[in-house]
Parts: structure tokens; sequence; C-alpha cells
């Protein structure tokens, strides 16, 4: 793990793998695997929810590390406005809003945990020796 990367780096990097894993997944057949064996799918969509519960799990303290940060912004007077105005109500909406978004990603994380409970127990049918 490389933490000598800036914060905005590592979020667009997290935000293009998603991307590619949205474009990957379009085609279910991604989930086959090797050999495009469907038997291993279920294992694989199981793995797929997984990581990203675990996503979902480490997001709010991202956000609220990010929070940290413009409060502390804010402390020391280092945000200018474009408009020369006052700071102060905008980093009240933006704070606001991250705590919301906070909010929203625990109890999606919740679902996905609900979601992968089950899939953990699932597994795909493979021929055996003498039926292939």
């Amino acid at each position: 793990m490389d933490l000598n990367r800036e914060p905005q780096a590592i979020a667009h990097a997290a935000a293009g793998e998603i991307r590619a894993a949205n474009h990957r997944t379009l085609d279910v057949k991604s989930f086959y695997g090797e050999n495009g064996l469907i038997g291993a799918a279920p294992s694989n969509v199981s793995s797929t929810v997984d990581g990203l519960a675990t996503l979902l799990e480490r997001l709010p303290q991202t956000l609220e590390q990010t929070s940290r940060a413009l409060q502390h912004l804010e402390e020391q007077q280092a945000i200018r406005m474009a408009n020369g105005g006052d700071p102060s109500e905008e980093v009240s909406v933006v704070l606001r809003a991250l705590l919301n978004a906070q909010q929203a990603i625990v109890v999606a994380h919740g679902h996905m945990r609900e979601a992968a409970g089950p899939l953990s127990n699932m597994g795909g049918h493979f021929l055996d020796d003498d039926e292939a």
C-alpha cells in the first residue's frame, strides 16, 4: 500500500477501478472465471459483493477524515471563496452533506453485508470427471 500518494489521487484511482468493474461486469460471463467455467460464477459474485461491502465499510472513515480536513482549513482561515464571501455557510453545507453521505453509506454497507451472508453459502455446479 503506497501511502505517499495524495488523497485526491487515491480517490480518483478508486473511482477508476469501480468504473473498470462496471465495464467489465456488463457481460455476466465475466464472472465465469478461467476457461469460462460457469461453476465458478457464484463464488466470483460472492467475492465481488464482499469486496464492494469492504469498500463501503471503509468509505465513512475517509469521509469523516475529509470533513476533519475541511474543518481544519476553515479554522486556519485557509479557504478563499471565488466570490470573495465568507466560506462559513458553504463549509457547513459541505460538512452536512458529507455527514449525510457517511450515514447513507453505513446503511448501504448493512445491505451489502445482508447480501454477502447468503452468497457466501452459494457454489456452482461442476461436472464430475466421469460426466465430462
